[in-house]
Formats: structure tokens, sequence, C-alpha cells
């Protein structure tokens, strides 16, 4: 299982990382994969409903996913809730040459 930060849709893209920690060498870009959302709280109570599980640290909110698959779901359950919900690259931008 992997923890994917979730975000609203205003948030600077900086704000996603959380506490993770850049890698010391990296080539070319570099992204967080996670969800942009209209309502943070909104999904927090629908993903708490359906039993997938939540971290919160430092500010940060992340839901632990099994699989690649299962992130469609996400998107798919927050949307049907009536929820904005999109899977983006939230670290924005971040390239090291």
């Amino acid at each position: 299982m992997t923890y994917y930060p979730i975000v609203q849709n205003n948030d600077r893209p900086d704000a996603a990382p959380g506490n993770r920690p850049l890698p010391a060498f990296y080539m070319g870009d570099f992204c967080v994969v996670g969800f942009r959302v209209n309502d943070c709280d909104q999904a927090v109570r629908i993903l708490d409903r359906h039993a997938f599980p939540l971290k919160r640290a430092g500010g940060s909110l992340e839901v632990d996913i099994e699989g690649a698959a299962a992130m469609h779901d996400v998107v798919s359950l927050l949307n049907a809730n009536g929820l904005e919900c999109e899977m983006a690259d939230l670290a924005g931008g971040m390239y090291q040459g």
C-alpha cells in the first residue's frame, strides 16, 4: 500500500508533499502523484465512511491505497458523492537539470 496526498484545489503546489523529503539525486522531472479536491473536509468524511485508511501529519492529509487501480476508485467515489476530484502531479514544476 502507498500513501497519496490529498490537497485542496487552491493549495500552493509546494503544500502537497508535506513532510516528504526530496530525493538526494534524481534525473529530470520530480512529481508527487495525489488527489486534488474542492473540499478536503468532505473528502475525509467520505473516505472514512468507506474505510480508506487516512494519515494526517504536519498539516498534510494522505490516503492509503492498495494498487494503482484503486486510485480510480477513490476518484469515482468522491465524484459520485458530489466532490470535484482528480489525480494530479502535486509537486508542480520541480525539475533538476
